[in-house]
């Protein structure tokens, strides 16, 4: 049941308000909070599995004679071929993004969401309106009718000629440099990670089938959008949660976050919390790349948890394919007779349509039980 009181539109004015109990629109429902807890207390079991580190700097271009690097490039495939199947996540090292890169990047977006919030609002978003970019909250359009604790950013990054350059930060003044150079180092990255995985899935000679079909043989080009989640400090983390249980609708997800722990993925029927890498990147395989192997790779079912102590910032680079011009489908030399299709042809459009689709028939289902 929601509360009669007008709430303020962002997480953040009401973290601020001293409040000591949490609205009834961000509780979670009753069978969700058996898991929940603060982030803080849950990052500190060590026993839990540890989500692979890969060290992806080995995958260079091979010279035929050089056994070597072969043997060493094998490797690094296996290990990512095996982090996507079986986690469907991984920390990626050795990825070439210099640490004072990443380093601007946090910086920019944590002196943005340290402005007041009237000034943020000179780039708030209107999902209702179909605005999605800019400043904004999640409200109860989720699976569970029930709000998230956070706020967010949300822009295109690439590539740079579609993207409405009104919408990022003019405070601080690094924000668009910062943000435009890390996004064409990541575009690059992507490139090589889609090159290990292909070879994973096909050879090492087959290298470029992924990327080739997220792009229509380089007729168009992926697009990266990036998300900054801002979660602030929560009085009671064990009832809420910064972003409910889902997987990502992309081909490939990039993660970098100020430190602070708070995401969870699930694996073997357990939800884990992931460890601090120091200089790593997290990486998510999503829907689309789940698709185009057939279900050899794993989209992965992960959320955001929050905390008493500390504010968590986390950016996250979605790498999609054009959302019209190319046709996700398993790989013809994925299906076969005894390994038939597991997916439906669809536009990433589409794939995006009937997802957000499913949500909100979950959530009116849900406000509908609620009422009764």
């Amino acid at each position: 049941m929601e509360s009669t009181l007008q709430l303020p539109a962002r997480v953040e004015a009401l973290s601020l308000s001293g409040l000591s109990a949490i609205p009834p629109e961000y509780v979670r429902p009753a069978d969700e909070r058996a898991d929940l807890g603060d982030a803080f207390d849950l990052a500190r079991d060590h026993t839990a599995p540890r989500i692979p580190v890969v060290d992806i700097s080995p995958f260079l271009p091979l010279a035929d004679d050089d056994k070597q690097q072969q043997r060493i490039n094998s490797e690094c495939v296996e290990a990512v071929r095996a982090a996507a199947a079986d986690w469907g996540v991984m920390h990626i090292a050795g990825h070439g993004i210099p640490a004072d890169l990443m380093d601007r990047l946090r910086a920019a977006g944590a002196a943005f969401f340290a402005l007041p919030i009237h000034a943020k609002e000179a780039y708030a978003n209107d999902p209702a309106a179909g605005r999605l970019q800019g400043y904004g909250s999640r409200l109860a359009t989720n699976a569970s009718g029930q709000r998230e604790w956070e706020d967010y950013l949300f822009h295109l990054l690439h590539p740079d000629a579609l993207a409405d350059h009104a919408l990022w930060p003019a405070h601080p003044p690094d924000y668009v440099a910062a943000t435009r150079e890390f996004g064409r180092r990541i575009r690059e990255v992507a490139s090589a990670l889609l090159a290990i995985l292909s070879a994973g899935l096909l050879g090492p000679g087959r290298g470029d089938a992924l990327e080739k079909e997220l792009t229509r043989a380089g007729d168009d080009d992926l697009r990266l959008q990036l998300k900054i989640n801002y979660y602030p400090r929560c009085p009671q983390p064990e009832l809420a949660v910064g972003v409910e249980a889902h997987t990502d609708v992309s081909a490939l997800s990039f993660i970098l976050h100020n430190g602070v722990p708070g995401l969870q993925v699930r694996h073997a029927d357990r939800w884990v919390t992931a460890r601090d890498e120091p200089g790593t990147i997290i990486v998510h395989v999503g829907d689309a790349l789940e698709i185009l192997s057939n279900g050899r790779y794993t989209s992965v079912l992960h959320r955001g948890l929050v905390n008493r102590e500390a504010v968590r910032v986390s950016w996250v680079v979605f790498c999609e394919p054009p959302p019209e011009t190319v046709l996700l489908r398993p790989l013809p030399d994925l299906v076969t007779t005894d390994q038939p299709a597991r997916f439906t042809p669809r536009t990433f459009k589409q794939h995006l349509d009937r997802k957000l689709f499913k949500k909100h028939q979950r959530a009116a289902a849900s406000s509908s039980s609620s009422t009764r």
